[in-house]
């Protein structure tokens, strides 16, 4: 029997792109997967486990980014980071200190999703 992972937020496997604020570098990144409590990440370079990074994502409308809409900043922790087959890395992020502007615009963009 294989272990059914146990996760409290549904995630949905949409991409689109990504800024990664870090104290040296700001890096350019496209998500996997996004819920209202997290990310993955996809990018060239990786990402310390543990550092807490910046994160803006440019929510799209059926992949067009909307230029009237400012992207949603938020603050991450980098809970894991993996380099990929393909090349580059992964890395999971947990958002912190959302505001609950921040949770009204994930969740409504999610809903739009499903």
């Amino acid at each position: 029997m294989g272990l059914i992972e146990q996760r409290k937020a549904a995630r949905f496997d949409v991409e689109v792109s990504a800024e990664v604020y870090t104290p040296s570098a700001v890096l350019t990144a496209f998500t996997r997967n996004l819920s209202d409590t997290g990310v993955c990440l996809d990018m060239d370079n990786g990402l310390e486990e543990g550092s807490t990074v910046g994160v803006s994502l440019f929510l799209t409308a059926d992949g067009i980014e909307d230029p009237d809409i400012e992207p949603l900043n938020l603050k991450a922790q980098i809970i894991w980071c993996a380099e990929r087959d393909e090349s580059g890395y992964a890395a999971g992020a947990r958002f912190q200190d959302l505001t609950p502007e921040h949770r009204a615009t994930l969740k409504q963009y999610l809903e739009a999703l499903s």
